[in-house]
């Protein structure tokens, strides 16, 4: 027996292999699978369309401040922050991103355009949540979204928000599903960095927080009773108290939203704030935002109050782990807010500043848009995530998981925080989109598993397809036709979508008379009942691709086309520089060179006036020899003192005298708006009216799908001139001639 057992003994020795040895390499388990691989090759597309001629546009006015406030700090000129401008993340990357590969319009936008590419790929860590047709289905409407793709190259903040936000939701339900330290950890930096990013954050940090309360709430309640310890909370729980204890200092200005009725300034009012004009309220000689007088020593002891709560509430949780948290937290958003230590006065404008200026400025309502300015933004451009959110959302809402209910309250709760804002702008939509895609990508995720598995037949497809698309012809010939009847190709798409829907449901049903049939002809008791999902979904996915269709159309001519850039008609512009600045600034650049004077040697004059000069700041700065001088209320004296002259056509008549010695060498459209007044005034009533005649339908229709406006845009206009002995130099200005006709 003991032989036995000592030969047995001897086999397993000499079996033995330790565990590295056994196990595959790291590199060979994670070979991506097949479903990867799909989610890989949106990632690559989309990372195409995000760098597709990129610096081809001319840089947006909001672009230039941050391009060139970046520049200036990365040519080591500084960097403080201001709330005007948001979060430092954008200003510290795009600096980074300048010292990696120069400054250049390509260098400014590269890096949000690597973010748009990340956001399509972060879809697959919430494979589990929304299905593997979902994941795939919002990768894809994230990649084609107008909003996304035009915003994702474009230097601004949105697209830095919406990574964190979904990243941040990717944490979230992996921590649910299967709590980690590393977790916590990823959860407190995309918080500090999201914080660092934009205010928005607050709303985010609002609506998750409400979530997690709600799923923490039998806990938490048990724990306030004194019944249970703080560290015995659920998953939920421990996201809740890391997000609360971290934020809650932070949050500190919202009181600022009572303080008339305590008598003292915790945020110091806007001066274009309309209750200033009105005498109700009376602003201080400080910073928009900021604590005044009396108000700044209750700031102080409110802050330390709330540190202090967080701290305690923190070391109840967990006396380990939470100060690792907080130091993490606390180390990033003091590098940023502090420019890497170089500017302390961030940490004020940071703590207090940045959520204060933005209360402060929502009753200021720039842009003046009306309530549903959303709504029209989302009709025009994110129908493709609307329609399908739309019908869906109702069902996950009632019927669905966890996650599906939570990510239509968050689209919900974000379409109402951002309605509700006074602040409305196009890059906003980026925010409100997210969420929709999510619900929307988890709703024809659902629709193509009921495909797959009622075993729809690709013919079935293509007569659904077929059918939406000529019935939408069929529409848009009545609408556009005046005498509808005799038109033949109304009733050539009407004849051929009947026949395509009829041979669509044919192939679905397999030859099999569809329930609702049999019950028109009353032979419902005697036929055998075939499902109608196969139908269904044939004509919902055929109608998921006409929309489709229509959503790269919209998101290709707002992104890429350089007609739409010389005279932009989108709504998605606002205060858009005009193309023409590029050819100018190329126009210039051959001056300099040809004339032998170089950068250092051309000396440039522009007028402060009419919002000509703000541009040239960018456009100019590699030049030594720049002035800019306001003109608009006082005309010149004297000739300027340069080789080029770039000012407004506002003021040409009052100083035509001094600018005899030079030539116009080009007009320019130097800034775009894209006119509210072409909304503005929308009523239910209104709209009524215009769905009841042929009239109205058409006006929607040309911007819808072609984007003509039948009034003027927004715009401020320019003119450049050569000093006469320089003007047959000035060869490269044909562009900006030949722009003049567009």
């Amino acid at each position: 027996m003991m032989a036995a057992r000592a030969r047995e003994a001897l086999r397993q020795a000499r079996a033995y292999r330790p565990g590295w040895a056994t196990q595959r390499p790291s590199w060979t388990k994670q070979w991506p699978t097949g479903e990867a691989w799909v989610h890989i090759a949106l990632v690559v597309a989309a990372l195409g369309t995000r760098l597709w001629d990129l610096g081809g546009r001319t840089l947006h006015y909001d672009e230039i401040l941050h391009a060139w406030y970046s520049w200036r700090f990365f040519e080591g000129m500084g960097y403080n922050h201001t709330p005007l401008t948001h979060g430092p993340f954008l200003f510290h990357g795009a600096a980074a991103t300048f010292a990696l590969i120069g400054s250049g319009e390509v260098a400014v936008r590269l890096l949000p355009a690597l973010f748009g590419a990340a956001l399509v790929g972060l879809p697959y860590f919430l494979r589990q949540e929304l299905g593997r047709y979902g994941a795939v289905a919002t990768a894809m409407l994230l990649m084609v979204s107008p909003s996304i793709l035009y915003f994702g190259r474009f230097i601004r903040n949105d697209i830095y928000m919406a990574v964190w936000a979904l990243l941040l939701i990717v944490i979230l339900f992996r921590y649910l599903k299967r709590p980690r330290t590393g977790l916590l950890a990823g959860w407190a930096s995309v918080w500090a960095l999201a914080y660092s990013t934009k205010e928005s954050s607050y709303m985010l940090a609002g609506l998750l927080g409400l979530f997690l309360l709600i799923l923490a709430a039998p806990a938490v309640w048990r724990w306030v009773r004194g019944r249970t310890r703080l560290s015995d909370l659920p998953p939920a729980g421990d996201l809740l108290v890391v997000l609360g204890t971290l934020s809650l200092p932070l949050f500190a200005p919202t009181l600022g939203l009572i303080q008339d009725r305590l008598g003292i300034i915790l945020v110091n009012a806007d001066p274009n704030s309309p209750r200033i004009a009105s005498g109700e309220l009376v602003r201080a000689a400080a910073e928009t935002g900021a604590p005044v007088g009396g108000g700044l020593y209750i700031a102080a002891f409110i802050v330390v109050v709330l540190t202090t709560v967080s701290i305690r509430l923190g070391l109840l949780w967990d006396r380990r782990r939470w100060p690792l948290l907080a130091a993490l937290f606390s180390v990033i958003w003091l590098t940023l807010f502090t420019s890497v230590f170089t500017n302390w006065q961030g940490f004020f404008t940071g703590f207090w500043g940045s959520l204060g200026y933005w209360i402060a400025q929502q009753e200021v309502e720039r842009a003046s848009q009306p309530w549903y300015y959303y709504v029209i933004g989302l009709s025009a451009y994110e129908f493709l995530a609307v329609v399908p959110a739309l019908i869906g959302g109702a069902y996950l809402a009632v019927r669905g998981a966890l996650f599906d209910r939570f990510i239509v309250a968050w689209a919900v709760g974000t379409f109402i925080l951002f309605s509700f804002a006074g602040e409305k702008m196009p890059w906003l939509l980026v925010g409100i989109t997210l969420p929709l895609a999510l619900v929307a990508g988890r709703s024809i995720g659902t629709l193509a598993e009921l495909a797959r598995q009622s075993r729809m037949t690709p013919a079935a497809y293509v007569g659904g397809l077929a059918a939406f698309t000529l019935a939408g012809y069929a529409a848009y010939r009545s609408i556009m036709v005046d005498a509808v009847l005799p038109d033949p190709g109304f009733w050539f798409a009407v004849t051929g979508a009947l026949l395509a829907a009829a041979g669509g449901v044919y192939m679905a049903h397999r030859m099999r008379l569809d329930p609702a049939v049999a019950a028109v002809a009353g032979l419902l008791h005697a036929m055998p009942r075939a499902p109608v999902a196969p139908a269904i979904a044939a004509v919902a996915l055929g109608g998921l691709t006409v929309l489709l269709a229509l959503t790269v159309l919209a998101a290709g001519r707002a992104s890429y086309s350089y007609a739409g850039f010389e005279r932009p008609s989108e709504l998605l512009v606002y205060s858009q520089t005009g193309q023409e600045t590029a050819y100018a600034a190329e126009c210039i650049a051959h001056v300099a060179e040809a004339s032998g004077k170089g950068n250092d040697g051309l000396r440039v004059f522009s007028g402060e006036s009419d919002n000509n000069a703000w541009q040239w700041r960018w456009y100019l700065r590699d030049y030594a020899n720049v002035e800019y001088r306001f003109i608009h209320e006082t005309a010149l004296s004297e000739p300027p003192d340069a080789d080029v002259v770039l000012i407004s056509q506002a003021v040409e008549s009052s100083n035509r005298e001094q600018l005899k010695g030079f030539v116009e060498v080009g007009k320019m459209s130097h800034l775009w708006w894209f006119p509210n007044t072409a909304y503005a005034d929308l009523t239910p009533l209104s709209v009524l009216r215009d769905a009841t005649t042929r009239e109205g339908w058409r006006m929607v229709t040309d911007f819808f799908l072609a984007r003509r406006y039948g009034g003027n845009m927004y715009q401020s206009n320019g003119l450049v001139y050569v000093s006469a002995d320089l003007a047959t130099l000035a060869t490269d200005c044909t562009a900006l001639r030949a722009s003049e006709g567009v």
